[in-house]
């Protein structure tokens, strides 16, 4: 156990996720003694619930996807990076269609314009050198490189954008960042663990959206304060935003992504320590056999000679 530990924490975390379904979600501060109705939501009253639940079986399944051994190879990885993408884009796709945030709509300021300059400079600097490190003495690094791409970037989104307002859909949006990172993923090398890197980078955007999902959490329970009615017609008191607080659910599912995320980084150290060691084995290999190689070559060469001046 203790030598799998970190794929045992990346299944165990969207696990604990998923669990939580059944827990409270957000309840009313004691003060009321619970006389309002309802005084707590749990995970399947809402919709919040239902978003960690598909977050988990989402993470599960990426988990075991990239805890499998074959994984570890170039293509596979990629196909594993691909699919992760996917499934954020289909994702953000279900849970917004038909709601208010369907449409995303951007405000494009000098800092969001310098983080969009430092994602798109990272991932084709990354690129280029993946591309090119080999046949290339200029692109074999990919910091100068970022650092001029990040420069042209800043300018053009500046002179272009900032000040801008850009609408788009929120589905569109996910695909065009996780494609940013998934290209960041694969360009890095050794390309073996894309999907790892993929797969830190998705625990912690699904962290995010548990953390984030805190206030609409407590906004559903006010919600339902106000929309519910007595049998006889009456309605009870409706609590106010500050009268509610998160719940048991919401932290355990905060601790289940936790723990997958802490999974997630073991296990891609671990598969790049041993891609490492695979690598250096091989080349030592290499010079051995190149070496034995040599010694052939002259002991060979020996034997001509010796026959040269037998004859």
């Amino acid at each position: 156990m203790k030598k799998n530990w970190t794929k045992i924490a990346l299944v165990i975390g969207p696990v604990i996720m998923i669990s939580t379904v059944a827990w409270e979600y957000a309840r009313m501060k004691p003060d009321y003694n619970f006389l309002v109705q309802p005084w707590a939501i749990r995970g399947y009253d809402t919709t919040h619930g239902w978003v960690i639940v598909t977050l988990g079986v989402l993470l599960v399944i990426g988990g075991l996807l990239t805890a499998w051994e074959g994984s570890g190879k170039p293509a596979i990885s990629a196909g594993v990076t691909v699919l992760l993408v996917a499934a954020a884009t289909g994702f953000t796709a279900v849970f917004t269609s038909g709601t208010d945030k369907a449409i995303t709509e951007l405000s494009i300021e000098p800092v969001s314009g310098m983080i969009i300059a430092t994602l798109l400079a990272a991932s084709v600097a990354l690129s280029l050198r993946s591309l090119f490190r080999d046949k290339s003495v200029v692109l074999k690094r990919a910091f100068p490189m970022f650092v001029v791409l990040f420069i042209i970037f800043s300018i053009a989104i500046s002179t272009a954008l900032v000040g801008s307002q850009v609408a788009i859909q929120s589905w569109a949006l996910v695909l065009i960042v996780f494609l940013a990172m998934a290209g960041m993923s694969i360009s890095i090398r050794p390309a073996a663990v894309a999907a790892n890197r993929m797969m830190i980078f998705t625990t912690v955007a699904a962290w995010a959206v548990v953390v984030l999902s805190a206030g609409a959490i407590r906004q559903s329970l006010v919600s339902a304060q106000k929309a519910y009615v007595y049998a006889d017609g009456a309605t009870d008191i409706s609590a106010q935003y500050k009268d509610v607080q998160t719940a048991g659910g919401w932290w355990l599912a905060g601790l289940g992504i936790t723990v997958a995320w802490v999974g997630a980084i073991g296990l891609w150290a671990k598969r790049r320590d041993v891609v490492a060691a695979m690598a250096r084995a091989r080349k030592q290999r290499a010079a051995a056999e190149e070496s034995a190689q040599e010694i052939q070559d002259a002991y060979d060469e020996y034997q001509r000679e010796q026959a040269a001046a037998e004859a």
